[in-house]
């Protein structure tokens, strides 16, 4: 977890104040069956890279790095399990 917070930071600091943050990431496995698909990328990454993404941590992370706004507007299934994208804003 230490590189995907270190990641968001490094995120923060490269927006200028207002500057929003856009990001397309396996999220939180909402099913069963997304969940079981998931298992492919964990098998391939590694659980301690991805878990995190799968139990849904990754809105709480850019909130760590100073992010507000957080909001996940969209899930988007997959074969391999359920895609995320999450938007965040730099506060001014």
């Amino acid at each position: 977890m230490a590189e995907k917070r270190a990641g968001f930071a490094a995120m923060f600091a490269a927006l200028k104040p207002g500057g929003q943050l856009h990001i397309a990431d396996y999220g939180e496995q909402r099913t069963a069956p997304m969940r079981a698909l998931f298992r492919i990328i964990q098998a391939l990454d590694g659980v301690e890279n991805t878990e995190p993404n799968a139990c849904g941590m990754l809105p709480q992370l850019m909130r760590e790095a100073g992010f507000s706004d957080v909001v996940e507007y969209r899930v988007i299934p997959t074969p391999t399990g359920s895609i995320s994208l999450y938007k965040a804003t730099r506060p001014l």
